[in-house]
């Protein structure tokens, strides 16, 4: 990833707390409340998430520890802003002016009319996602603030956010089965480490694409991309309608997308990936499981990010049977389950207990294959 300037003694002491904050509540707090529930339900357990969370949410700790994570969410995107800020002329530069000679290729397009699901909240002044002032899409610099800002979401806020992921992404991209994928398009590929995890997992692959509605977030993967020598297309476009040939792709992917978006627009892109892909061709993505793998009080506390981290989609997309979806959209071989990969330092599902991106529970991978070949 490229180097982001160095922060100050200061912001360093603010990012520090932050981080040591969310653990402290994860930790300590969070466990706590789910020790009180289990001392109050005894043996005879809550059979739904309504049912847990009305045990829960009335203990003074869980609103204690909501609110600090919601609060802690708002003032690390406050802080790695302001870190930035001093250096965003140089910052701007470094986006409009990517590599002159580049292996990859980045393709925007100025005149995408982006959607009102993605910009409405921020349009209105509510939680945008993840509760980042701007979105996605607003901020010219939102991939170096995802960069600082993103991995203290994760507690590895030194380490990075494109860097952080990486290990677990590649065993996600080599779980796909065992076949020559020629062509791979990654859709919401936001800042591009789901996008370089495959192109590191597939390095004879003929093209890697890339795809999503943020100019200002394909930026900086492009050049995220190009530092680590990785030979990627980055394409700005609606994953509603592809702008691809029928076909056209061997492997299509999505990491974290599909919470992001309503049923509905999830239905068109499942729709759109049918027609892309070859027959024969595989699909998958890796996202968060379905509150129905869950036991009811951790698919509670997981329910937070819905109403406390400005995922307005979150639970709508954990209450659907994704797999009856693939299948709706004609793919056939459609599986789900955890992500066989061990990572001892992440704990928690929800934003409100994790401390990173995976954990066995956390990292759900839902396939399937398009009919034919």
């Amino acid at each position: 990833m490229p180097q982001l300037p160095p922060v100050t003694q200061e912001h360093a002491a603010r990012l520090d707390f932050l981080e040591g904050l969310r653990l402290y509540n994860y930790r300590r707090h969070v466990q706590s409340v789910l020790d009180a529930y289990d001392r109050e339900v005894g043996t005879v357990r809550p059979q739904t998430m309504a049912s847990a969370g009305e045990r829960i949410k009335g203990q003074t700790l869980y609103r204690f520890a909501a609110a600090i994570q919601h609060h802690a969410q708002t003032m690390g995107w406050a802080t790695a802003a302001d870190s930035l800020r001093a250096h965003a002329d140089e910052l701007d530069a470094l986006l409009a002016n990517p590599p002159a000679a580049p292996i990859g290729c980045l393709r925007l397009d100025d005149s995408i009319g982006l959607p009102g699901y993605y910009t409405e909240n921020d349009e209105a002044g509510l939680n945008d996602i993840h509760l980042m002032p701007g979105g996605y899409w607003r901020e010219s610099l939102v991939g170096p603030i995802y960069e600082r800002g993103g991995a203290l979401y994760r507690t590895v806020w030194r380490v990075g956010y494109t860097a952080s992921p990486s290990p677990a992404l590649i065993e996600f991209a080599k779980g796909a089965p065992a076949v020559n994928y020629r062509r791979i398009l990654d859709v919401g590929c936001s800042f591009g480490g789901s996008t370089m995890a495959f192109r590191a997992a597939y390095p004879n692959a003929e093209k890697v694409v890339g795809l999503d509605l943020s100019a200002p977030a394909l930026r900086w993967a492009h050049v995220s991309a190009e530092e680590r020598g990785l030979a990627i297309t980055y394409e700005q476009g609606d994953a509603t309608g592809m702008g691809h040939a029928d076909s056209s792709f061997d492997l299509v992917t999505g990491f974290l997308l599909a919470h992001e978006v309503t049923v509905g627009v999830l239905e068109k892109i499942l729709a759109e990936a049918y027609r892309v892909l070859r027959p024969g061709g595989h699909i998958r993505f890796l996202d968060l499981p379905p509150f129905s793998a869950l036991a009811p009080e951790v698919a509670f506390l997981q329910s937070f990010d819905n109403d406390g981290n400005g995922e307005k989609f979150w639970n709508e997309f954990l209450s659907l049977d994704f797999k009856a979806t693939l299948r709706g959209a004609g793919f056939v071989n459609v599986a789900d389950g955890p992500l066989d990969y061990d990572e001892q330092t992440y704990a928690g599902t929800a934003a409100l207990m994790r401390t990173g991106e995976f954990r066995p529970e956390n990292r759900w991978v839902t396939e399937g294959d398009k009919p034919g070949g």
